[in-house]
């Protein structure tokens, strides 16, 4: 904080802060241990549905430090692919493939496709902050643009990880 001038008003540092309603999690870990931050994942997802970029840029810079939240984005964007779509497609997972998705997100989504996404989440671990980023750039994309569909991919999506209390 700087100095204030004398007869100068102070800012109200809360006036401009506002929330945008994300997906929102189980409080449980994940069957694996892996725990995610709830508020965090819910921030950047209700940024990013809300297509607010000043608060998408802040909550994604966090969440890129974070190995386990930024892997329970990129896995719940696998598990709207795979609602939509049946399965993860070949240009979803395979490097060499042609397709939006970035060379990060297809590393941690073929990860996925073990049994459990404990090899997905240990990868996502290994991962620099910068690929962490293009990874969740691709989750954030993928949820976005299926939000924007009439079947209500995203509603039925809200109600699988939301919170059953």
């Amino acid at each position: 904080m700087g100095r204030q001038k004398p007869n100068k008003p102070r800012r109200d540092s809360t006036k401009g802060v506002h929330r945008h309603p994300g997906l929102s999690l189980d409080a449980g870990p994940h069957p694996d241990g892996w725990k995610a931050d709830r508020a965090l994942l819910e921030a950047v997802t209700g940024a990013a549905l809300a297509r607010c970029t000043s608060c998408q840029g802040v909550t994604l810079t966090l969440l890129v430090e974070d190995s386990v939240t930024c892997a329970r984005l990129v896995e719940l964007a696998c598990e709207a692919i795979t609602k939509r779509e049946g399965s993860l497609p070949h240009n979803q997972t395979d490097p060499d493939a042609s397709g939006y998705a970035s060379l990060a997100f297809r590393r941690l989504a073929r990860a996925s496709q073990d049994v459990t996404a404990h090899r997905m989440y240990q990868e996502c671990e290994q991962m620099t902050v910068h690929e962490r980023r293009a990874a969740a750039n691709t989750a954030l994309d993928t949820l976005v643009g299926y939000a924007t569909l009439p079947q209500g991919l995203l509603t039925r999506l809200r109600h699988a990880t939301a919170d059953p209390r």
